[in-house]
């Protein structure tokens, strides 16, 4: 006979013990306990007498205690009419009012006074024994005691229950049995149990004995169990005792062992799909949180005769646990044990089996069949992982029924998978490598080892098993904040007051946390810990959970349900080869035009969010920690982002370190090509200039066109010199974000399309930062039409505005940090040029500079200052050519030399003619800058003037040109006439001659310094001292400003063009050297003319009178 050890577990699987103790003192009655007729003489019972002959009496006590040491045969042949009299005996000795008035007058009435008191004893057997201990051995009165307590059986506490709650109804049918198979504690009450259910008044029980009866019949199947599991026991669990607890969990974890017999675990199943629907039959479960289930209410309200879910019991263990009220530690245990358990047996699951019942098939054929030809569930959880497995799958067909995920919800949120690794089976041998790596020091409990699994996806010491089962759960816990602990703990109380979140762990009338049907904390969390409200912000504990949660989730889109809910079909069209840690949200971000509206809505949504929180971003997490310690560590420290990682990244991402680190820096390129698609994916610029975008921009559609149109309205602002419309702070953020695109062509899409051909033909080997969009510049004449309009509006940008020239800005640092260190960033082109020939300045930087100045020469709308101080003048004097251009093509200088026409006129307004005076300085130094000597005379510089090409730009080939004018060995009269004009500007203004003005810089201030510069007055000086005092002069002086009026002279006769009018004829006269000359001729020859008509006149009056006569 099996020792079962269950009579405490019976006790504790009804929770209303106490109350049936309150009920046996206060319903008995005096019919209950009156004497029945001696058992011996009933007609049923004469087998008695036979087989009693050894007992001297024949008292009911005697024959109760004969009946006893019956043999299994021996019970089964007495009438039920004589087991049920047994029975009642037997039941009578538990009653204090049959002790009073029938057991005490007759066995002990020396001694009934003193035994009295214990009639009204809580336990009145415990009392009477006490006061039996204390009689005599040979006392009589101590041996019928002794007999009687034999009688009633070792746990007769626990019969006593099902006969207070069952007594009546089983005396009314008389089926009161004996204990025929000698079965321990409640189970002696089988056969009585067996009738019961086999009379008419099965239906009409009350619910307080039918929770008995169930309890037993759940012994009953735990018995035939350890029964049929008797050998496995024995081989596989050797330790465990039959009928206990342990016994039963340790068959459990080896239901799918190989030497398992096929009958044992068809056994289990049984137990645990009873165990599934009520959780009484787990008795370890049921005896260690008695107390808990009852403080807690646990039923809910449900009665006593009626089954309650396993799940429901967990669930409500669970929310008590997490909301921080502390369970009995045998209750921690036996619940951590039977969660453990449900992610092992699907079985344990009544609704799964339900609600998954087509899924089972479909989707995990190969699990199913085990189970069919095995007679077993799966081989530890697989079936729950393939079923698991399929909630996640991207093509809705491979998806198990919306039914069969809600079961699979409550079995992961019941097991509490996302709080321990160890509960899931499989999650456990997939990862206990990785972990006894990885998270050998990391303190178990609340998801700590989860998290540290989870921070370590992608990383070399994860296993592809490991990571595929962890993200399973983890899908799961990223769509109900509450099975994560560590984040549950610490922002319960923020998620309840900003997110409507329940103050119950689980709330089984609300299932408002499914993200289906409710509100999605965690992103609601999110958004509280970056709240710009002071009044609305998060504790700092939570804060820091809430940010830990939102990186980790980022690592795959299955954990991230606000997208991934709505982007199934775009992922399964355009992601499916994307394995890698966040590559499923950067393939969804490079086909953002073409993913469905609900899809794209949310994914520019998250790209926003993305960019403003780094940790967002795996890929960049996961790259480039080593960069952000390095170069970003106060953002790090701070706590805070907002779009100053990203930036603080990007403005590194071309320093030595990062130059080496190409994953990094390919990281962070993507970003910087995807946040092109929207200026709101770029959070500096969003948040200084959405509403100027809104004003003066809302056609633009992508970032660059956003930015191209700021940025003309800053360039209009500048030149018409009026107060900016677009605030500092946008202006800056403009100037980042083209300062980007010259760093790298691929940051200008519409500039890289449109010089597709030419970066293929001219500058395929150009790959450093900058360097392509330079070797377009360079290749300008040789550019494509698109092309040269695309490099036309760049120079026409970077020449406006110097901060936004990546080249100049990176080539000449230390020199803006040297000469400029407090110049506006627009205007440091200007301070460098200013700089530019110190003995100290960088050659590298010199070079850049030289040729910006060339390329601001080809057109006047590369030279902001130049449009604010001459805008008039141009209008006035050189619009036709203005009129006449093309658009977005230079004017090579047209419009630069209309001025300079002017400017010898002095006809410019002083502002037009300062600005032009330092053009013209920069000219006469450097030939570079003045494109139209470089195209008329190219010829005559190859030939003539070559010594002087490659010389320092101090005007040597200008001087060179001069000379050769002078000389007349220039032929070309284009060349004639361009570098007349450049000799003629000099008697404008000697600082239009740099030569002759270093050559005279001591006469100038020795005998000019009051003459006002301007309209030749300081030339005129020095011409009039060498005329009148030429000793006076020094000799170079002397010598270069003989040498330039001789060639003003000759200057003067090229540029004199026949007169188009009379005006023009008036003009060249009254500005000739020669103009007294004119006038002498002109009055000889007026004197002529009337000299001429007076002779004619006397000779035609004479003719006239000789005719008349």
């Amino acid at each position: 006979m099996l020792q079962l050890l269950l009579v405490s577990m019976l006790a504790t699987a009804s929770s209303a013990g106490d109350s049936l103790l309150r009920i046996r003192r206060a319903a008995v009655d005096v019919d209950n306990a009156k004497a029945v007729h001696s058992i011996v003489d009933l007609a049923e019972c004469q087998d008695l007498k036979k087989l009693c002959t050894h007992h001297k009496s024949t008292d009911n006590l005697s024959m109760l205690e004969c009946a006893l040491t019956f043999s299994s045969s021996q019970l089964e042949d007495l009438p039920e009419a004589c087991q049920h009299a047994l029975w009642l005996q037997q039941r009578q000795l538990q009653l204090p009012a049959w002790m009073e008035s029938s057991f005490l007058p007759s066995y002990c009435p020396a001694e009934r006074s003193r035994l009295e008191s214990c009639l009204n004893a809580v336990h009145l057997w415990s009392c009477l024994e006490q006061q039996r201990l204390k009689l005599p051995q040979n006392n009589a009165c101590h041996q019928h005691l002794r007999r009687a307590h034999e009688s009633l059986g070792q746990d007769y506490s626990a019969v006593d229950e099902f006969y207070t709650a069952c007594g009546s109804v089983v005396e009314e049918q008389k089926c009161g049995r004996l204990n025929i198979d000698h079965l321990d504690s409640v189970l002696s009450q089988l056969g009585t149990v067996q009738c019961l259910q086999a009379s008419e008044a099965k239906s009409s029980l009350e619910p307080i004995c039918q929770a008995a009866i169930n309890s037993i019949e759940l012994q009953r199947g735990m018995l035939e169990l350890f029964r049929v599991c008797k050998e496995d026991l024995s081989s596989l669990c050797s330790q465990e005792k039959s009928g206990t607890a342990g016994g039963f969990k340790c068959l459990m974890r080896h239901k799918n062992h190989p030497s398992m017999s096929p009958q044992c675990a068809s056994q289990i199943t049984l137990r645990d799909q009873q165990m599934g629907r009520d959780y009484r039959v787990s008795h370890g479960l049921a005896k260690a949180c008695k107390d808990d289930i009852k403080l807690f209410h646990c039923r809910r309200g449900v009665s006593e005769d009626k089954h309650v879910r396993l799940a429901q019991i967990l669930l409500c263990l669970e929310s008590v646990s997490k909301n921080g009220t502390k369970l009995a530690p045998a209750c921690l245990t036996e619940l951590t044990d039977h969660r453990r358990m449900l992610m092992t047996d699907y079985q344990l699951s009544p609704e799964l089996l339900n609600d998954c019942a087509d899924d089972i098939p479909k989707f995990c054929p190969d699990e199913h069949k085990a189970q069919l030809v095995n007679g077993m569930t799966s081989t530890g959880g697989e079936i729950i992982h393939c079923l698991l497995e399929h909630v996640k799958a991207r093509r809705q067909q491979r998806r198990v029924t919306a039914q069969c995920q809600r079961g699979l919800e409550t079995l992961i949120k019941a097991s509490d998978a996302g709080e321990d690794w160890r509960v899931d089976p499989v999650l456990r041998r997939a990862c206990k490598p990785v972990v006894d790596v990885a998270c050998k020091d990391v303190q178990g409990g609340d998801a700590r080892v989860m998290s540290c699994l989870v921070e370590h996806i992608g990383t070399p010491v994860m296993l592809p098993e490991c990571e595929q089962a962890l993200l399973i759960i983890e899908y799961f816990v990223a769509r109900d904040f509450k099975l994560d602990p560590q984040l549950y703990k610490h922002c319960r109380d923020d998620a309840v007051k900003y997110c409507r979140a329940k103050k119950q762990w689980d709330d089984a009338q609300n299932i408002q946390m499914d993200p289906e049907r409710g509100p999605m904390i965690l992103p609601c969390l999110h958004r509280m810990a970056f709240s710009e409200d002071e009044h609305q912000t998060l504790r700092k504990d939570c804060f820091k959970e809430v940010k830990r949660v939102m990186r980790q989730r980022a690592i795959s889109m299955d954990l991230i349900p606000e997208v991934e809910d709505y982007c199934l079909n775009d992922l399964s069209a355009f992601c499916s080869d994307c394995t890698e840690k966040g590559t499923e949200m950067e393939c969804l971000q490079k086909n953002m035009d073409q993913l469905h509206s609900e899809c794209k809505a949310v994914v520019v949504k998250y790209t926003e969010e993305e960019a403003a929180h780094v940790e967002l971003n795996p890929v960049i997490m996961n790259v480039c920690g080593e960069a952000m310690e390095q170069h970003c560590s106060s953002i790090l420290k701070s706590g805070k982002d907002n779009g100053d990682m990203m930036d603080c990244l990007i403005a590194h991402k071309n320093d030595a370190d990062l130059r080496k680190d190409l994953r990094c820096r390919a990281a962070i390129e993507h970003f910087q090509i995807i946040s092109l698609k929207s200026f709101h994916f770029t959070t500096k610029f969003k948040e200084a200039c959405r509403p100027y975008v809104q004003r003066f921009c809302s056609s633009s559609a992508t970032k660059n066109e956003v930015v191209a149109c700021l940025s003309e309205v800053m360039r209009n602002d500048t030149i018409k010199a009026q107060r900016h419309q677009i605030p500092k702070e946008c202006r800056h953020q403009v100037k980042a974000q083209l300062y980007q695109q010259r760093e790298s062509i691929q940051l200008d899409p519409k500039l890289a399309n449109a010089c597709k051909r030419e970066l293929e033909l001219f500058c395929e080997k150009e790959k450093g930062p900058g360097q392509a969009l330079e070797c377009l510049i360079r290749k300008t004449p040789s550019l494509g039409k698109n092309c040269h309009h695309a490099i036309f509006m760049v120079k026409k940008s970077e020449l406006g505005d110097s901060g936004t020239d990546y080249t100049l800005l990176t080539t000449c640092k230390e020199m803006i940090y040297k000469f400029c260190p407090s110049t506006d960033s627009a205007k440091l082109l200007d301070c460098l040029k200013t700089y530019k020939d110190d003995t100290q300045f960088d050659q590298r930087c010199h070079l850049v500079v030289v040729n910006r100045m060339i390329e601001q020469n080809t057109d006047f709308r590369f030279n902001p200052s130049l449009q604010s101080a001459c805008g008039k003048n141009i209008d006035r004097y050189c619009s036709n050519i203005v009129a006449s251009a093309l658009p977005n093509e230079e004017l090579n200088g047209k419009v630069i030399h209309c001025l300079k026409d002017k400017f010898r006129q002095s006809a410019l307004d002083a502002p037009c003619a300062q600005e032009m005076i330092k053009i013209l300085q920069e000219q006469a130094l450097n030939y570079k800058l003045n494109p139209l000597l470089q195209v008329f005379c190219k010829s005559e510089i190859q030939e003539l003037c070559k010594a002087n090409v490659d010389s320092d730009e101090h005007g040597q080939l200008a001087e060179c040109l001069k000379t050769a004018f002078l000389q007349k060995q220039i032929i070309n009269r284009q060349c004639q006439m361009e570098v007349a004009t450049l000799i003629a500007e000099a008697k404008a203004d000697i600082h239009v001659d740099p030569i002759l003005e270093t050559a005279c810089t001591v006469d100038l201030l020795r005998y000019c310094s009051k003459v006002s510069a301007g309209n030749g007055r300081k030339l005129s000086c020095l011409r009039t001292l060498l005329k009148d005092t030429p000793n006076s002069l020094e000799a170079d002086c002397r010598e270069k400003l003989q040498r330039r009026i001789e060639m003003f002279r000759n200057a003067d006769d090229t540029l004199a063009l026949p007169p188009e009018d009379v005006q023009q004829l008036v003009q060249q006269v009254v500005a000739s050297p020669a103009r007294k000359f004119f006038l002498v001729i002109l009055m000889s020859a007026t004197g002529l003319v009337f000299l001429t008509g007076i002779f004619l006149g006397r000779a035609t009056k004479r003719a006239m009178g000789l005719k008349n006569k």
